[in-house]
């Protein structure tokens, strides 16, 4: 088993190639926590629980459905190996 790297964020793991879609879907996923934690830090007489709910379904309903878009895509690859890739790079 190899050691965890930051760069393991971004790029495939098979070819060690950037994945653009890694890139962007975890600099979103920072920027958004870092607005999260900058807006609970500012309103701290004024909290809205709504706040953690938003952004508690943001975050598990992109996770959900880029695990589920991918079980998708790994099952159209195996049904058709031959077959050009569709896959977005």
């Amino acid at each position: 088993m190899s050691d965890w790297h930051f760069r393991d964020l971004i790029c495939d793991h098979t070819t060690g190639k950037l994945r653009e879609t890694a890139l962007w879907s975890n600099v979103g996923k920072a920027a958004m926590t870092w607005a999260f934690i900058y807006t609970v830090w500012q309103q701290k007489a004024n909290f809205n629980e709504l706040l953690w709910l938003a952004y508690g379904s943001i975050v598990v309903a992109h996770e959900l459905s880029a695990r589920y878009f991918n079980q998708k895509q790994q099952k159209l690859d195996k049904e058709l190996p031959n077959a050009q890739s569709t896959r977005a790079l």
